[in-house]
């Protein structure tokens, strides 16, 4: 753009009086000669109320993209309301060339102000941020070196992980000198080796495993373990079997997962030697079925459900062949704990072997721990299931039983379950209700004319549990079910709403679009309507567009509208910038925007020749612009400075360019 024209929008920004022509003429000028449109930009904001300083945003984020060196001078401006506006656009459009405001900022006496400034240290890629931020870790201030460490982690690469394991030394020292605690950044600087080194930090990751601090040693280990390098399994071997500088137990724990994810049997004969409880995880990972009979110890010693379940895990990754190999070997144990194991194992693997053994479980168990062995059986069709979750329930003072069942329910089907779950429904304690609830859900449609017969029945009292579980439906079959429920102020309309609202298909717009005519007032007949726009498909366009002749729910569907995309609602959208409220012209003008059909661009530009609503212009350029269509003629005064059609020709013209 030349100089001349580039000073015509310079002197339509003064001149023009109307918000709507001053935002256009910014956005105009905003591709202008960045000197001049620099010159007009900052003059508009020293002369303007406070109310129109927000228009000039765009503009200066265009500049912040195209002439920071401009912006960043102007940070230093004597009009606080200039530099703060310079300040705004160059943190909004980060780039290398703000290095020396953030650097500023980082350096300011105030905390708030020095994270910001780390912060954005971090979201550019100059070189010049790494001796500041490493520098930052040092701060008087605990959440700047938070910042300034979480910085460290976007810019960080393979050439750091020396400079940042001293750091983490650094860090640990001073937290045993000062009493302090830097626990949150040392975290981050550990995670950042993790994920940053690479092989040619493999000798120095290695070296790091017998580093003085613990940390450092502990961080070496798991970058060792995420590069999956085998030429890391003999020194990390070494280092379990012969720790130079004592093991912790969590160092030790680390040590022994990373040496199961390599997945190298050199490890297992250490692993056995280190002591099941400690290794069995990693055993587990490497297959080692040596290790069976020693796990199968530790699950019959286990004193608590979570112990059992971590030890049956690991033995589960043992399966073998043969009656030696678990899970059979452990079906022949005398714990009862162990067999429980190994028959729900077995029951994964082979179901049929497995019911014997788990109906001869069953009465044996505890209630609670019968609920997993009824949940294998009922799912195998064994009616003894149901019955083992029938006595589980019979004596479960604090329901802690009925919320297991319910939860194994989830995974269940049949009328059985639905019976068992809608029973449950009404008594269980509240805290368990979304267990029922989830598992109704799960049951999908089949379930719903007992849900809600049995919600129609209940009091007032109940009725909100049967409500929270129609609500968790998302089952598209079960919308013609649901839709009915939506008119003549039924209970249980909002859980229906919430239920349909959530499930977007071609069934829910059916039985939605049934239920319209059915409304018994305006706002039975919007709420539908509302529904119906929530959960839009394209086969509900039409409907839409005539909500949109029948003023029904206007905003709704004008935002489903342009969520579907489809070009055939762009008549209809066209038809609404002619609209006499505000509103509906800007949600008709977004909806145009996302759409971005050419033909709806003379509508567009026919609007905004005219239009003094500034959120609606707003929504129209950003259309227009989008939809990047010709003028068609409706632009012929382009050559006529002074005019709104030549702010909008040099718009779109600075869109081009872009």
């Amino acid at each position: 753009m030349n100089d001349n024209l580039s000073q015509a929008l310079a002197d339509q920004l003064q001149s023009s009086t109307k918000n709507v022509d001053v935002f256009l003429a910014l956005e105009a000028l905003s591709h202008a000669d960045p000197a001049v449109a620099f010159e007009a930009t900052t003059a508009f904001l020293r002369s303007a109320p406070e109310n129109r300083l927000p228009l000039a945003r765009s503009a200066l984020h265009a500049l912040a993209d195209r002439a920071p060196a401009l912006l960043l001078k102007a940070t230093l401006d004597e009009d606080a309301k200039v530099a703060d506006a310079a300040k705004q656009a160059l943190l909004a459009r980060p780039s290398n060339d703000a290095l020396p405001l953030y650097l500023r900022m980082a350096k300011s006496k105030s905390v708030d102000e020095a994270c910001s400034g780390f912060m954005f240290l971090g979201r550019i890629s100059s070189p010049q941020a790494r001796a500041p931020l490493f520098k930052a870790l040092g701060h008087r201030s605990a959440a700047v070196r938070a910042y300034a460490a979480t910085s460290i982690h976007s810019h960080a690469d393979e050439h750091w992980i020396a400079e940042l394991l001293e750091a983490i030394r650094t860090l640990r020292r001073e937290e045993a000198d000062k009493k302090k605690d830097f626990d949150e950044v040392i975290n981050t600087l550990c995670s950042t080796v993790v994920q940053k080194s690479t092989r040619s930090n493999l000798e120095l990751l290695i070296e790091g495993l017998g580093d003085a601090d613990a940390r450092v040693r502990r961080t070496c280990i798991s970058a060792l373990g995420r590069l999956g390098d085998a030429a890391a399994v003999a020194p990390l071997i070494e280092t379990l079997e012969h720790p130079r500088r004592g093991m912790p137990l969590q160092l030790r724990m680390e040590l022994v997962k990373v040496l199961g994810e390599l997945g190298d049997a050199r490890a297992i004969a250490p692993l056995l030697r280190a002591g099941v409880a400690v290794a069995g995880p990693a055993l587990g990972l490497l297959k080692a079925q040596e290790a069976v009979p020693e796990l199968m110890a530790l699950l019959e010693q286990a004193r608590t459900p979570r112990d059992a379940s971590e030890w049956a895990e690991v033995l589960a990754q043992l399966e073998g062949p043969g009656e030696q190999q678990w899970p059979r070997a452990g079906l022949q144990s005398a714990s009862l704990q162990v067999r429980r194991a190994a028959a729900l194992q077995l029951a994964r693997t082979a179901p049929e072997d497995a019911a014997e053994h788990l109906r001869a479980l069953l009465p044996q168990l505890s209630s609670g721990d019968a609920v997993r062995v009824a949940e294998a059986l009922a799912s195998m069709g064994c009616r003894e299931g149901f019955e083992g979750f029938a006595r589980a329930l019979e004596d479960d003072p604090h329901h802690w039983n009925a919320s297991a069942v319910a939860y194994a329910c989830k995974n269940l089907r049949g009328p059985q379950v639905q019976a068992l779950l809608l029973g449950l429904l009404p008594g269980i304690r509240n805290e368990y209700v979304h267990n029922v609830c989830a598992a109704l859900a799960a049951q999908g449609a089949e379930v719903l004319p007992a849900l809600i017969g049995a919600a129609q029945e209940a009091g007032d009292g109940l009725r909100y549990r049967y409500s929270a579980a129609l609500a968790e439906f998302r089952d598209p079959q079960g919308a013609r079910l649901l839709a009915p429920l939506m008119v003549r102020r039924n209970p249980l309309r909002d859980a229906a709403t919430l239920s349909l609202s959530a499930t977007p298909s071609a069934e829910t717009h059916a039985a939605l679009a049934a239920a319209l005519p059915l409304a018994a007032s305006p706002a039975d007949a919007r709420l539908i309507t509302e529904a119906l726009a929530q959960a839009a498909t394209r086969e509900a366009i039409p409907d839409l567009i005539r909500a949109l002749q029948t003023d029904t729910a206007t905003e709704e569907v004008l935002e489903a509208l342009g969520r579907l995309g489809d070009r055939a609602a762009v008549p209809a959208l066209v038809d609404q910038l002619s609209s006499p409220h505000a509103r509906r012209r800007q949600g008709a003008a977004m909806a145009l925007g996302q759409i971005a059909d050419p033909a709806a661009g003379a509508p567009l530009v026919k609007l905004l020749l005219t239009e003094l609503d500034l959120t609606v212009a707003q929504a129209a350029l950003h259309a227009w612009l989008a939809s990047g269509a010709v003028d068609g003629g409706a632009l012929d005064g382009q050559d006529v400075p002074g005019t709104r059609a030549f702010l909008l020709a040099h718009a779109r013209q600075r869109r081009k360019q872009r």
